[in-house]
């Protein structure tokens, strides 16, 4: 039965995980007529550093790491994580569509001479500079973030990890920019849009509980 419960509530996350892909492969692939390009002379002034491709890659690992653990660990983060994460990509593939952005910010070519060269490369190959307003690296970084240090289990209490947590969240937030992946506009739009959406997370949130408050139903589902 726990098993079974545990699928329902990751449900809802991979349902919408395939969605995003979708859209996310579209945008990518449509040529826009026009681009906004988010990029400040501040931008140029960033030094290109490839060895920030390490925690850039890594959030690949974190973002679904910390999703699976607060599933099984902590189930009322896992639920406000998810519904975060969700509400913020969703954002973003409507702003991408109505909005086009692209960056020209990427150097002209970068040595394979080293294994974060060859790393940045094979990313630029794959990734295209468009679509980067807001950097939802950042934006899903800053989401566990939030979430990990109001989480109650064992380990999201734990000092150490906690250290580590803040540590992952800076350098993979810094590498956005390093790696010429996204500009300061974007990284600031992400971290705007997930103040506002925990605001009104957490608005909703007590809402609810006092809302239901009469009925005995008093949490709002995933805070309790």
């Amino acid at each position: 039965m726990e098993v079974k419960h545990k699928c329902k509530t990751l449900l809802p996350m991979l349902v919408f995980a395939v969605i995003y892909m979708i859209c996310f492969y579209l945008l990518e692939r449509y040529d826009a007529t026009y681009y906004f390009v988010p990029e400040i002379a501040l931008d140029y002034r960033i030094p290109f550093i490839p060895a920030f491709v390490i925690p850039y890659f890594l959030w690949f690992l974190w973002v679904p790491f910390a999703c699976l653990y607060a599933l099984f660990a902590d189930e009322p983060a896992y639920k406000k994580m998810s519904r975060m994460l969700m509400i913020g990509m969703g954002i973003f593939i409507i702003v991408s569509a109505l909005f086009p952005t692209k960056l020209h910010l990427r150097p002209g070519t970068v040595s394979e001479d080293s294994i974060f060269g060859s790393l940045v490369a094979s990313l630029y190959k794959t990734d295209t500079p468009t679509n980067v307003f807001p950097s939802i690296h950042v934006y899903n970084t800053l989401v566990l973030f939030y979430v990990i240090f109001q989480g109650s289990c064992k380990l999201f209490r734990n000092k150490i990890f906690r250290g580590f947590t803040i540590l992952m969240t800076v350098s993979i937030c810094l590498s956005t920019c390093f790696l010429k992946q996204h500009a300061i506009m974007d990284v600031v739009a992400a971290t705007i849009m997930l103040a506002v959406v925990a605001l009104v997370y957490e608005a909703v949130a007590r809402k609810w509980n006092e809302a239901h408050e009469h009925v005995g139903q008093s949490s709002f589902p995933g805070q309790e």
